[in-house]
Formats: structure tokens, C-alpha cells, sequence
């Protein structure tokens, strides 16, 4: 006995939307690494498509994330693409450890969350600008 399936064409809609929803983007590294007094966020993309922008985000807790940045996307492209995106400002938030994840924004405005990595910020930035000063007198 042969079974037929009947899909809502509701539900073909929601998979069309949902296709859609998703930005063209193919990242192949994020990473970030410390630069003075700043966190250097650093990613590339293998291929790009109607892509706007990246929005770069922080956190502290993981749960609660501020917009700290963007970057205008290449929006097309099947060849490697690289990005960067200095944080200058760690040192104002009392903080040592970031989070830091992108937001891929396409030419829909359709988001997409990539990437989470961590960041240990070390010593504050205070600090070290403290030691400059005194240094500067000595």
C-alpha cells in the first residue's frame, strides 16, 4: 500500500521564510586577541551573499548582550574576505572577561547570531594608563 503525504501549504511557507531567514555568510574563523588596551576581534568569511553587515557584540554574562560595533559587509563574494573590529573600550567597564559573538545582518534585514568566543581582557587598562603617567614623571 503506497502512503501519500499531504504538506500544509502553511508549512512549505514557514520553510520558505525560514530559507530565507538565514544570511549567506560562511565564517571560517573568529577569534580575538589582545591588543594594549583593547580586544582585537578578528573573522573571515569564505563567501558572502546579500550580505549588509556584521554587528559586533559584547557581554560579560553571556545573557545580556550590548551592540559595541559594526561593519559594512563585502555583500558578494565566493573568495576569502577578512574583517577586524577593535574594542577600545574594556577599559571602562571594570570587567576582565568579554564575550564575543557577531550578528550577520543581511540586505532583508534578516539576523543571524555567529560565533560566540571569550576574551580575558587582563590587566585593566587603568592601570597600565596609571603607569605611563607616573613613568612620564620619573
Amino acid at each position: 500500500m503506497k502512503k501519500t503525504f499531504i504538506i500544509p501549504a502553511a508549512f512549505i511557507l514557514f520553510l520558505l521564510i525560514a530559507a530565507e531567514a538565514d544570511p549567506g555568510v560562511q565564517i571560517s574563523d573568529f577569534h580575538a586577541s589582545r591588543d594594549g588596551n583593547a580586544v582585537l576581534l578578528e573573522w573571515v568569511t569564505e563567501s558572502e551573499s546579500n550580505l549588509l553587515r556584521f554587528d559586533i557584540q559584547r557581554s560579560t554574562d553571556q545573557r545580556y548582550w550590548l551592540k559595541i560595533g559594526e561593519n559594512a559587509a563585502i555583500g558578494e563574494s565566493s573568495s576569502s574576505r577578512h574583517y577586524s573590529y577593535r574594542d577600545d573600550t574594556i577599559f571602562k567597564t571594570g570587567q576582565s572577561n568579554f564575550y564575543y559573538r557577531l550578528v550577520v545582518i543581511d540586505k532583508n534585514q534578516q539576523k543571524s547570531i555567529h560565533s560566540v568566543i571569550a576574551s580575558i581582557a587582563g590587566s585593566s587598562g587603568i592601570r597600565h594608563t596609571w603607569g605611563s603617567i607616573k613613568a612620564m614623571f620619573r
